[in-house]
């Protein structure tokens, strides 16, 4: 039954996300559309990161104080309807808006569906988040496959081709909603009963350390997008190659991070999330670090492995949050999933600037810088309350 909902969950996750993985892709079309700047398209994705990730908290909050699972089938929508619309857009204004109605949808999807997810894990918490999480890496994964899918099959007038996944899920959700609700409810009355015998074992500072997984998180989030949206951009505009190849590297990059995530949990289960987070950083360094210099086919295992690291880190950050926060999980999903990795992506506006001002190359290998930090910042986290128990039951 638990690993059901969570299959059920991650599939919403995945419909919900692949209208920000469509979003790179489109963009050099938007560019060429509207005649943008650098800085004017990386604003197109940092109000996509404002409306999906940094109000997250807001309905996390909301979540805390209420039952309402009808979040996920309507989150699911205003995404899907959202970018659908995107691609009608007549001038640049009209685009932002769309772009915005659809990272609402997603804000209020995911700490609902992620704060379930936690409630209906048992205690190997970082491999059942995994679960939940590697739908939504999937979902961005394949998001670049779907629009070259739909570029090929009458370019931006046919964005409408989002909706059709999006209006099953969503009724696939609003079906099971009252079934969904009975589980959960039961599996959070138990999880609230071990949480009130194990007080003492929460964190001494929950919010220094809540504060400091923010800026580990925005800074994973910062170097992910970073790369996201060059990577295209660097193969068409610099490498000279066709969208089809482009949109293939950054699924490549992407789906791999999907992979991680699944084993990146395991791991952090074993090993800890604090310990998953610091080793990943410091071995993608180098990676990131060669990028620009790489070309023909050693290209596509850099991006595999790449992907691979950073996105593996997902799974144990929300884990690290929900367990400094016990009793507020959905404000812990919305910090985690949402306000830091949206923190993150408005360093895509600096980006922008040194990219108009020093081109794209420049700026792949400034941001191999960051991975660096956000080791060094990890090493000061608290270590996840939960792992002591589980290590010690094995």
């Amino acid at each position: 039954m638990q690993k059901l909902i969570l299959y059920l969950l991650s599939f919403g996750h995945a419909v919900t996300d692949v209208n920000q993985g469509v979003l790179p892709i489109l963009l050099p079309f938007f560019q060429d559309k509207f005649g943008l700047s650098y800085f004017l398209t990386s604003a197109i994705v940092t109000l996509s990161n404002i409306s999906s990730s940094i109000i997250q908290p807001l309905f996390g909050y909301w979540s805390d104080k209420r039952q309402i699972r009808w979040l996920l089938p309507s989150g699911c929508l205003l995404a899907g309807l959202g970018m659908a619309a995107a691609g009608y857009a007549t001038n640049y204004y009209l685009l932002l808006a769309a772009v915005f109605i659809s990272g609402v949808g997603v804000a209020s999807y995911h700490p609902e569906a992620s704060k379930s997810a936690h409630f209906v894990s048992g205690p190997m918490q970082a491999s059942s988040m995994s679960i939940f999480s590697v739908g939504g890496n999937i979902g961005i994964g394949l998001g670049p496959i779907f629009a070259n899918f739909i570029l090929n099959h009458g370019g931006l007038k046919s964005t409408w081709m989002l909706f059709v996944p999006t209006a099953a899920t969503v009724i696939l959700l609003i079906k099971i909603l009252p079934w969904l609700d009975r589980a959960i409810t039961t599996k959070s009355h138990s999880k609230k009963k071990h949480n009130n015998d194990n007080k003492t074992q929460n964190i001494k500072s929950p919010l220094a350390a809540i504060s400091l997984l923010i800026l580990v998180v925005a800074m994973r989030s910062w170097l992910q997008n970073g790369l996201t949206v060059y990577i295209p951009m660097y193969y068409m505009d610099y490498l000279h190659g066709d969208e089809t190849f482009a949109s293939t590297m950054l699924s490549i990059f992407l789906v791999s991070g999907a992979i991680g995530t699944l084993i990146g949990g395991r791991l952090a289960d074993y090993w800890g999330a604090k310990k998953m987070i610091i080793a990943t950083m410091i071995l993608i360094t180098p990676l990131v670090l060669i990028f620009p210099y790489v070309q023909g086919a050693l290209i596509v295992p850099l991006l595999a492995l790449s992907g691979f690291l950073l996105v593996s880190t997902f799974a144990p950050a929300v884990v690290l949050a929900q367990s400094y926060m016990p009793e507020h999980v959905g404000m812990a999903s919305g910090l985690s999933l949402g306000f830091a990795i949206g923190f993150g992506g408005l360093g895509l506006m600096l980006l922008g600037s040194i990219a108009d001002a020093h081109g794209v190359p420049f700026v792949l290998r400034l941001i191999a810088v960051i991975p660096a930090i956000t080791a060094g910042l990890a090493f000061f986290l608290p270590n996840q309350q939960q792992e002591v128990a589980i290590k010690a039951n094995r």
